[in-house]
């Protein structure tokens, strides 16, 4: 064998070792996933705007965080309807004792940085329901790489945490199995204590619960079941 053929040999062994290693890497869903968040960290974290403080809504959820952690309970006094992100936030903020301003700024980007990077895992196995598994790791790279979800995620506000909810949401209401079925209704009641617009959400999914049902036994049961679920878990902020 020439020289040169050999070294075509070669070439060609190494390329389809390369190739089936690359492969294989992409049959290992958490090595492709934690590769795509890490990169998401990355972009947001170095963008991070350390030295800008909030504003409009995002500072309206981190005064109203402050002072939860402070009364270790929500204020009466004060009225904002999307309560249940900065009550999230005020859990963290009774940790941390800090006497810097900032301190308790960035770990409000943080969590709202780390939720968004997260919601790749969701969106990825929703993706996957529906596509090969190859596309759903695109779908999670458009995801975390889309300049306004990064912009999101560095404001500080409730919006990456809704949309986790509801892409979680979603991804359960889809699964075989009933508990986690009944269990999508309590996130999706969350997402409207994140921001109120999630009750809209409750009535196409009401809709779709129906037909997935639709000739079952104890339907009326069911119904019941899932509302219930709702009113639960919506029942202590509606009477706060």
């Amino acid at each position: 064998m020439s020289e040169k053929k050999l070294r075509d040999s070669l070439d060609n062994e190494n390329k389809r070792y390369s190739e089936s290693k690359l492969k294989n890497i992409f049959q290992h869903p958490i090595i492709v996933i934690s590769s795509i968040a890490v990169i998401g960290l990355i972009i947001r974290f170095g963008i991070f705007p350390y030295e800008i403080p909030f504003t409009l809504d995002s500072l309206d959820y981190f005064s109203y965080a402050v002072l939860t952690s402070q009364l270790g309970e929500f204020p009466d006094n004060v009225a904002l309807v999307n309560n249940g992100w900065p009550g999230f936030i005020s859990i963290f903020f009774s940790i941390l004792n800090s006497d810097n301003f900032f301190d308790y700024v960035h770990l409000q980007r943080v969590l709202t940085i780390v939720i968004s990077v997260i919601t790749i895992v969701p969106v990825y196995l929703l993706s996957k329901q529906f596509f090969p598994r190859s596309f759903a790791y695109i779908a999670a790279s458009l995801f975390v790489l889309d300049p306004r979800i990064i912009n999101n995620s560095i404001s500080g506000g409730n919006y990456p945490f809704y949309i986790f909810l509801i892409t979680l949401a979603v991804f359960m209401f889809l699964s075989k199995n009933n508990k986690i079925i009944y269990l999508s209704f309590g996130i999706l009641a969350l997402t409207s204590i994140i921001r109120y617009e999630g009750l809209i959400l409750l009535i196409p999914f009401f809709i779709m619960f129906f037909f997935r049902i639709r000739g079952q036994k104890n339907i009326i049961f069911k119904y019941f079941l899932v509302i219930s679920i709702v009113i639960l878990v919506l029942l202590p902020i509606m009477y706060l």
